[in-house]
């Protein structure tokens, strides 16, 4: 019995080794993330072909790697590598495998520089236009700009994550690509809303609502899709605004910004984003200001 075990696990190619890890995953990630996973199949079984799993060994993991990176940006590389890793790793628990070559294989990523914030005079140059032309998403911009969510979790807003008197709001779901989903940490937050916004909302909620109602939809009532907002609303905004161009995200690296450079906690920007503070000291405390300024040490 042992024996036949063996040979039947030895049997199993890489792609069908990768087939069956998706299989189990299935179920545990959401469809965006599963067609990642769908992916890296066909790339595995165009290198890969028919070699056996357990056969592979670091070297042959280390040319993939080189081969992958060829044809992906280096940050898409590292994920599907990590992903692999991670089907080796869940193999040797389930005995279809004796070891790992995955384990030591990685890829640099260089240093990207973030987008510039977004100053006080351009936040207001993009919602006078938005106000102008494009007045329906007025109110959604406003909600990125001041509170630094993520865009899916402003898509995702319903009415009954607002308190009665909308001064309180709680963020734990998002929207995108068609589905319901947590936030990207997996975890929720809530948080006293500013006077400005719990006038908005306020506005908002004079016509009747339903709890699970969408704070904010299309024109056709539909939930917002972010690709579609982009290209036809705020790319066109930003330019008539005259403000360089940076993508929807950049309203959260903006708020985090500004929030620090008037002299917020980091406790309570980390509270009311959903980061950890090293998250927010490590990638978001590029000042609105400038970063820090070098001074001569010479007389």
């Amino acid at each position: 019995m042992v024996k036949y075990r063996y040979e039947s696990v030895d049997s199993l190619t890489v792609v069908e080794l990768y087939q069956k890890f998706v299989d189990w995953k299935r179920r545990q990630v959401t469809k965006r993330s599963l067609d990642k996973y769908l992916g890296l199949r066909s790339q595995l079984e165009t290198y890969f072909g028919s070699r056996q799993a357990e056969r592979v060994i670091e070297d042959h993991a280390l040319d993939f790697r080189d081969w992958l990176v060829k044809r992906l940006a280096p940050s898409t590389a590292k994920e599907r590598i990590g992903m692999i890793r991670s089907c080796w790793s869940w193999a040797i628990g389930k005995k279809l495998v004796t070891e790992n070559p995955w384990v030591n294989v990685r890829v640099k990523v260089p240093p990207k520089q973030r987008p510039r914030p977004f100053t006080q005079d351009e936040y207001g140059r993009i919602l006078d236009e938005f106000k102008a032309n494009h007045a329906h998403y007025l109110d959604f911009v406003k909600f990125l700009m001041g509170v630094g969510c993520r865009t899916g979790e402003a898509a995702g807003l319903r009415w009954k994550h607002l308190s009665e008197n909308c001064d309180r709001i709680w963020i734990g779901e998002s929207w995108g690509r068609g589905e319901r989903k947590p936030t990207k940490t997996n975890r929720s937050r809530a948080f006293k809303l500013s006077p400005d916004l719990v006038v908005m909302f306020r506005a908002r909620r004079s016509a009747p609502v339903r709890d699970d109602d969408l704070v904010f939809t299309s024109p056709k009532g539909n939930p917002i899709d972010d690709h579609n907002f982009r290209k036809r609303h705020w790319t066109p905004a930003l330019a008539a605004a005259n403000v360089p161009y940076r993508k929807p995200y950049n309203t959260r690296h903006s708020f985090i910004s500004q929030a620090i450079d008037q002299g917020w906690s980091i406790s309570e920007i980390a509270s009311i984003t959903g980061n950890s503070e090293e998250t927010i000291l490590r990638h978001y405390t590029g000042s609105v200001r400038g970063e820090a300024e070098l001074k001569s040490v010479w007389g």
